[in-house]
């Protein structure tokens, strides 16, 4: 029963992770889309940096709402 229970814990804060770094790398793909192209420290182009940014925040917050699923 403990261990159901700590893998249950586990889970859920793994998908609570997931969650906040897909909105993170949202916040990310937001700030380089307003930042001009002079004052950023990446030189990954306009577009690929923000598409990075939203498809990789996607794909962390639905892990993380299936795993909140699984565990529900």
């Amino acid at each position: 029963m403990f261990l159901r229970q700590r893998t249950r814990t586990r889970l859920r804060a793994l998908a609570a992770f997931l969650g906040l770094l897909g909105l993170a790398l949202w916040v990310v793909a937001v700030t380089l889309h307003v930042t001009p192209p002079a004052a950023r420290d990446v030189a990954v182009g306009h577009v690929e940096g923000r598409s990075l940014g939203i498809v990789g925040g996607g794909i962390a917050v639905g892990a993380g709402i299936a795993l909140f699923a699984i565990t529900a």
